[in-house]
């Protein structure tokens, strides 16, 4: 079981589309904001709709921000999921 700090995720059978709020996170943390993509994407942890592309952007913030621990877990949380990743692969590695 993935510890809840890792990021719950919203499991669907099919792929669907990105919601507002996840495009909108990865939006900031693209353009550098990364405390209010943080904010985004720790709030949407906790509420439990991260898809996979958000959990690596939970990641990769969490890294960016200098939370290593937290960061391995959303990576490996990732990559446990079955995908792989180049940013995966690193900060599950330095974590």
């Amino acid at each position: 079981m993935t510890p809840p700090t890792a990021g719950r995720r919203h499991r669907d059978a099919g792929a669907t589309e990105r919601t507002p709020d996840q495009r909108l996170a990865t939006l900031h943390l693209r353009t550098g904001s990364l405390s209010l993509a943080r904010a985004e994407l720790e709030t949407m942890a906790g509420d439990g709709i991260l898809d996979d592309e958000a959990l690596i952007d939970l990641a990769e913030v969490r890294w960016r921000t200098g939370d290593l621990p937290g960061a391995g877990e959303a990576a490996d949380a990732y990559l446990e999921a079955g995908h792989e990743t180049t940013l995966g692969l690193v900060i599950a590695a330095e974590a």
